[in-house]
């Protein structure tokens, strides 16, 4: 006589269940790892995208203060003391862009407060360069043998009825934010 268990025997599991729930679990984990890969490159990008910006306003906010030096130096009579660099002075040669513009440091760069300093790296700063004066003759303030120091190539003048200067500005000395982003703008300001 067979002795028989009050309890029912479990039967061995036959197929491939096991095997299709464990590659699903792999797959739903590599979707996951992947969205949160992308999740953390879009929180990147956008504090990027934010460090530029606040980037932007800082050499904004310099150009402002170089262009109000500029004005306060005209109103004391005395424009060019506002420039850094003489480039209407013979024998000198004005870079486009100047010196150490992009590695920081260099002499003739002015600091200018900055107003927010929560999310701001670095203080803004400026340079300006006198780009000589403009007289009656002219007819296009910075055209082709009218231009701002045209009297240095020997070009015969009027009376002075303008002065030039080109005003840099940059976010922050690049050599104190090394891992920050770095904006340059420039623009040309007449005084008459």
């Amino acid at each position: 006589m067979k002795h028989r268990s009050p309890y029912p025997t479990r039967n061995r599991q036959s197929g491939a269940a096991l095997a299709v729930v464990l590659i699903l679990l792999i797959v739903v984990t590599l979707i996951g790892l992947a969205s949160l890969r992308g999740t953390l490159l879009q929180e990147r990008m956008s504090a990027s995208a934010f460090d530029r910006s606040v980037a932007f306003q800082q050499a904004e906010s310099a150009l402002r203060a170089g262009e109000a030096v500029v004005r306060q130096n005209w109103q004391a009579n005395n424009p060019k003391s506002a420039a850094h660099v003489n480039c209407e002075a013979v024998g000198t040669v004005c870079d486009v862009v100047p010196p150490n513009t992009y590695s920081g440091g260099g002499a003739g760069w002015t600091s200018v407060t900055a107003s927010t300093k929560s999310t701001v790296a670095g203080t803004p700063q400026y340079y300006i360069e006198y780009m000589g004066e403009s007289t009656t003759g002219d007819t296009s303030y910075l055209g082709y043998g009218d231009s701002a120091n045209a009297a240095q190539y020997g070009s015969e003048g009027g009376q002075t009825n303008g002065y030039f200067f080109r005003i840099t500005a940059r976010s922050a000395d690049p050599a104190a934010v090394s891992d920050r982003a770095l904006v340059v703008l420039q623009t040309r300001v007449s005084i008459k």
